[in-house]
């Protein structure tokens, strides 16, 4: 028979696992392409959608546009994994540029 404390143990044991087991499986399973917010920030890159919208623009992203023949409207969808794979880049050169005082060509 378990007592009180044991069981409060046991479920901190398992809640800790679990938020573990969460944390990995959000890490894990990112998205592939997301649409910009309307309005605030890209939920997993922290992006707005002028700055999203920006870099596509100039190469930086991938992103694709999907219109259905004969419509106007579609939507735009944006890499995530080039997202953040220009953001990575834009960090590294900004701890290089420290070091050498020179300017990024890509990162603003």
């Amino acid at each position: 028979m378990t007592t009180d404390r044991e069981a409060k143990r046991n479920d901190k044991r398992s809640l800790s696992a679990s938020v573990e087991e969460i944390l990995t499986d959000r890490q894990r399973d990112l998205p592939v392409w997301v649409r910009a917010p309307k309005r605030g920030y890209e939920f997993y890159s922290g992006c707005s959608r002028a700055k999203l919208y920006e870099w596509a623009g100039k190469g930086f992203i991938r992103s694709v546009s999907i219109r259905e023949p004969g419509k106007i409207k579609g939507v735009r969808l944006f890499h995530l994994a080039s997202t953040l794979e220009f953001i990575e880049r834009c960090e590294t050169g900004a701890k290089s540029i420290s070091n050498t005082n020179a300017s990024s060509p890509n990162c603003e």
